[in-house]
């Protein structure tokens, strides 16, 4: 198989910090078209990583840009017809999260892919973060013993920033949820890929500010929520961005009756791409950081680490597609975790527990 053409949706900070110089650095991928609304910003960045064919209507990259693979990078509200398109004729795609507005949507493009065989991707980045990971493969090993209790947390002050614009990461409209969707899917999906589905939840949400340099925001800025999981483990989550001093913290205490398990990580704020993992066993008391193995951390050292990061996320997708195999996160994980999420939403709005 030769080089496969690539196009990108979407010409955001995102797609220039980390899709297109990610995709770029790969043998395998030539990124040969680029759409954006805006004709001088999509000239602009298309310029810089020199990507020959440009557009201004996805319908038409689609239809015209002679690809193998779409990746989108738009406002959630496009997700769906995007990929719908794409899919329509072939093209596997790569989506970021959270997949869609709703589950139905997002399962409506699962089902889409299945039907055709084509490979898909939710860009879920933090599951190959190097603690991540690890804590993936000692909770396969039986470290945890059966899972017991989850403690999930994910922490920004962005929106305390002075005069931070309105975005369409701030309006349901273009978002669906806020905080929720943006930073509160990672913790849905990483705990969904260590301990397994949720079965119900109890939330509660806020906003505290209604109106931003550019206009009118109405989309949730902090989350909570009580979480039942299959497995049997209860859970505690909290998402914000009006977390005073933190830039992009995460941490997760997974508690089992054999041992515990604490991921942490402040992606992008933090030197590296490591992450800590911390670790105690039941019969011995303190908890003690684990030394992360070398084959996980290698590469991840510096912040050039975040292309590491993106490689080990979009290879299995990339092997997939030749060997007409399978790989995760997917579309139906995408759809897994906004079911999770459309659940949040409606405890919020309706003060009650959900059945996800």
């Amino acid at each position: 198989m030769g080089r496969l053409r690539a196009g990108i949706v979407g010409t955001g900070w995102w797609a220039e910090t980390e899709h297109l110089p990610g995709l770029q650095m790969r043998t395998d991928v030539e990124v040969t078209a680029l759409c954006g609304r805006n004709q001088q910003r999509l000239n602009a960045v298309a310029g810089k990583f020199n990507v020959p064919d440009r557009f201004t209507d996805w319908r038409q990259m689609i239809a015209e840009g002679r690809l193998d693979l779409l990746v989108i990078v738009t406002p959630n509200v496009l997700h769906h017809p995007i990929a719908m398109a794409a899919l329509s004729i072939g093209l596997h795609v790569i989506c970021e999260k959270p997949l869609a507005m709703t589950a139905a949507q997002a399962r409506e493009m699962a089902a889409a892919a299945e039907a055709r065989k084509l490979q898909t991707l939710t860009f879920f980045t933090h599951r190959t973060i190097a603690a991540a990971a690890q804590l993936k493969r000692l909770i396969d090993e039986g470290f945890l013993g059966t899972p017991l209790h989850v403690s999930a947390v994910y922490w920004s002050a962005s929106h305390f920033a002075a005069n931070k614009p309105a975005s369409w990461r701030m309006r349901r409209s273009e978002a669906g949820t806020g905080v929720l969707g943006d930073i509160g899917s990672h913790l849905v999906d990483m705990v969904r890929f260590w301990l397994g589905d949720f079965s119900r939840v109890s939330a509660q949400w806020q906003q505290r500010t209604f109106e931003r340099p550019g206009g009118k925001v109405d989309a949730d800025e902090d989350v909570s929520f009580l979480a039942q999981l299959k497995c049997g483990a209860q859970g505690v989550f909290q998402s914000s961005k009006l977390a005073a001093g933190r830039g992009n913290f995460q941490r997760i205490e997974l508690y089992g009756d054999k041992g515990s398990l604490i991921y942490e990580a402040e992606p992008g704020i933090e030197p590296g791409w490591e992450g800590r993992l911390f670790a105690a066993r039941a019969d011995k008391a303190g908890v003690e950081q684990m030394l992360l193995p070398e084959a996980l951390t290698k590469g991840l050292e510096t912040p050039a680490g975040r292309f590491e990061v993106y490689r080990r996320l979009v290879d299995p997708f990339f092997e997939a597609i030749r060997n007409k195999g399978s790989s995760t996160p997917n579309f139906a994980d995408g759809a897994a975790v906004q079911a999770v999420l459309d659940a949040v939403a409606a405890s919020s709005e309706q003060g009650r527990w959900i059945d996800v």
